[in-house]
């Protein structure tokens, strides 16, 4: 059997990536000076996790060098994976830490794609939680997508299609400028859910959309459609999403024809790379070695 060391060694992408959150617990602690306690464990879902998140890592990040440097550390840690395609998204609310100075942000962003290009190809990914200031969401994301500097954009928070409306012109510019279209659903909701979330923003990529394995007719939509859905199985045991990895739909979904790949989510909390995941599906039975090669190489493909 193929052991870790392969399935590290192998060049992979990771395109469910939260860089503020994206590196090992030893690297953040390490920098920060901060210890979190019973870290990392289980948690009692996201509730739990956003508690942590404002004890412990939101008070720590306060400037733009902060941001810097957490960014610094998620990309280094991708390439210690061998990730050659990282796309990593970079929190919108962040302008605050650069005096919402949109040039400055940008600037930032492109350092980052040409301080490791021949060492990872990274994409930022401009990231936007519904809970945020809406009319900041406004001001500042069309600007930054025409930059050019962002390939992908991502929406995340409540997995729920209330408010969802207010970012539809978003995803019809993204659609304009080229711009690959994401979004957070299917982790703690349903197939429908997926299906209606992929409809009513046009989605090529689901950020997790473990939810759509409940309904055969919706892996057919997403099969169909060909779109690609981004799971991260320890983040979905750790967060209560699924009851263990022997019972992750991930190879119910390969199955059904839809394009998946494998990523990290949050690796702070999750502590579990591309790599490791991909060697514990195997391990555990869930997935063959040959699904295992087939998730490395489609991840890559575009």
């Amino acid at each position: 059997m193929k052991d870790l060391q392969y399935y590290t060694s192998r060049p992979k992408a990771d395109k469910h990536n939260h860089l503020n959150l994206g590196m090992h617990y030893n690297t953040y602690k390490q920098w920060s000076g901060i210890t979190i306690p019973n870290f990392p464990r289980k948690l009692n879902g996201l509730d739990d996790m956003h508690d942590i998140i404002a004890k412990y890592t939101r008070p720590r990040s306060k400037t733009s060098e902060d941001v810097i440097k957490l960014i610094d550390m998620s990309i280094t840690d991708a390439i210690a994976d061998n990730i050659v395609i990282l796309e990593g998204s970079i929190d919108i609310g962040f302008m605050i830490h650069f005096e919402e100075n949109l040039d400055k942000f940008i600037e930032m962003a492109q350092s980052f794609v040409t301080t490791y290009a021949g060492k990872i190809e990274f994409r930022p990914e401009l990231g936007m939680g519904k809970t945020f200031n809406k009319e900041k969401i406004d001001e500042w994301a069309p600007e930054l997508m025409k930059s050019g500097v962002f390939k992908s954009i991502d929406l995340y928070g409540p997995e729920v299609e209330d408010g969802i409306e207010g970012f539809k012109y978003l995803y019809t510019l993204a659609e304009k400028l080229g711009i690959k279209k994401k979004a957070h659903v299917g982790e703690f909701s349903d197939a429908k859910s997926v299906r209606d979330f992929v409809e009513f923003f046009d989605l090529e990529e689901v950020q997790h959309g473990i939810g759509a394995a409940q309904d055969e007719k919706i892996m057919q939509f997403l099969a169909d459609r060909k779109v690609q859905c981004n799971v991260c199985p320890q983040s979905n045991v750790v967060l209560g999403a699924v009851s263990s990895l022997k019972e992750h739909p991930i190879k119910k979904m390969m199955d059904a024809g839809i394009p998946v790949t494998v990523a990290t989510d949050d690796l702070l909390f999750f502590d579990h790379t591309v790599g490791q995941q991909i060697c514990n599906l195997v391990t555990e039975g869930v997935i063959s070695e040959d699904d295992a090669e087939k998730l490395l190489g489609d991840s890559i493909k575009n």
